[in-house]
């Protein structure tokens, strides 16, 4: 899949098409009711999926102080006032949205601003067009490249596109929709993709049958030779992860629990399936749940 077809499939394709329908109205809009229709606009900008993504996305812009030199700008005729974008998409994003809050706010002046910095002509629809055509669109279309961006590590995708079938229909399915939402830009998804992880984790403790306890032995065991020390790692590890689990926000979203920052998700997801698939390729291995191969001759 490529990275425009991650875009057009994530969990921001919603908020994407209310952008563009907010900014089609905007333009059929009268001059009268285009900063309330501009509102609609940055409603979507502040509603989830968006918002947190646009938060993790965009650095933190100085409006003001870029407005006041964009006006100090302004020559002798209409439309003389120069508008410097930063080269950066983030930056500049980040700046158009504050530009579209302003407005919307009546903060700025849409008559005025678009008459100090482009020749627009005198009609109030004219103005109207003239922003939505050189700011609204540049703006939705650096949004979509800003979703395209995420980038997952090229080991970890790998090793998603080569994770083995659990042979249990329910596990595979969380597997396959945590790492889909992984995949996804939205922190929103991903905070998704970490539960259905965890709960494959859950799944997957049980399917030596009988008591779970005794499950996630045995499912432990068929990793590496009782005993000795790499077993005691993974043992140490997969304690450590199911406390992960009831301790932040991942499976439980009670008062007491921990909230997670988009990074510390990646990092948290990147334990669990990295543990998940060790697992899994001990099991493909072997129906009877013995050691791989390799760890047959580790050292204790």
């Amino acid at each position: 899949m490529t990275q425009a077809e991650v875009a057009a499939s994530s969990a921001l394709s919603l908020a994407f098409q209310d952008l563009e329908d907010a900014k089609a109205d905007f333009q059929q809009a009268e001059f009268k009711d285009a900063a309330h229709v501009l509102n609609r606009l940055v409603a979507v900008f502040d509603r989830e999926p968006l918002a947190s993504f646009l938060s993790e996305a965009l650095p933190t812009v100085d409006f003001d102080n870029w407005l006041k030199r964009a006006e100090a700008s302004a020559g002798s005729f209409v439309g003389s006032a120069a508008l410097h974008w930063s080269h950066d998409r983030a930056e500049r994003v980040s700046m158009q949205i504050a530009l579209c809050r302003s407005i919307a706010a009546k903060k700025v002046d849409l008559l005025n601003f678009v008459h100090s910095h482009f020749q627009a002509g005198n009609s109030g629809a004219a103005h109207v067009f003239v922003f939505q055509s050189k700011i609204l669109a540049p703006l939705l279309r650096d949004i979509r490249r800003l979703s395209e961006l995420r980038q997952v590590p090229s080991i970890l995708t790998q090793a998603i596109g080569r994770i083995p079938q659990s042979g249990d229909v329910t596990l595979d399915n969380l597997l396959q929709l945590a790492c889909e939402r992984f995949r996804d830009p939205a922190p929103s998804a991903r905070n998704d993709a970490i539960e259905k992880l965890w709960d494959g984790w859950e799944r997957l403790k049980t399917l030596a049958g009988g008591n779970k306890g005794e499950s996630a032995q045995a499912m432990l065991d068929a990793v590496a030779l009782p005993g000795s020390r790499f077993r005691e790692l993974v043992e140490t590890e997969a304690r450590a992860l199911t406390k992960i689990g009831n301790e932040f926000h991942i499976r439980h979203f009670e008062t007491d629990k921990t909230p997670l920052l988009p990074a510390e998700v990646d990092y948290l997801f990147h334990r669990m399936f990295a543990l998940i698939n060790l697992i899994l390729q001990a099991r493909s291995h072997t129906a009877s749940m013995q050691p791989l191969p390799f760890l047959l001759h580790r050292r204790a």
